[in-house]
């Protein structure tokens, strides 16, 4: 059980770089187009500059609650990327001092 949670921390921990280069990639897109910090949602930055990923989000509406995932895609894109940087962060770092 502690591999696994091993394994679960250190992928938290090893995917922040990745959210901070989307959060950083989301206010370039903001001062260089017309979207705002409020309008650059998950889901339009997906359509516009992701669209290798948009194979896997219609996926996950083939498989997961659609309204869920409405609500989750519908949120800005910087703030929601910042606050699971910090959550997967501190959440990595947690698991491993308890099972340490």
């Amino acid at each position: 059980m502690n591999t696994f949670l091993k394994i679960i921390a250190y992928f938290c921990i090893a995917t922040t770089p990745i959210q901070i280069l989307v959060v950083l990639w989301g206010i370039h897109v903001v001062f260089s187009s017309d979207y705002g910090i409020l309008s650059l949602s998950n889901i339009e930055f997906i359509k516009n500059y992701l669209t290798l990923v948009l194979p896997l989000v219609e996926w996950f509406y083939s498989w997961f609650w659609n309204a869920w995932l409405d609500f989750a895609f519908s949120l800005p894109l910087i703030l929601s990327q910042t606050f699971k940087a910090i959550v997967s962060t501190w959440l990595g770092f947690w698991i491993l001092k308890k099972i340490n």
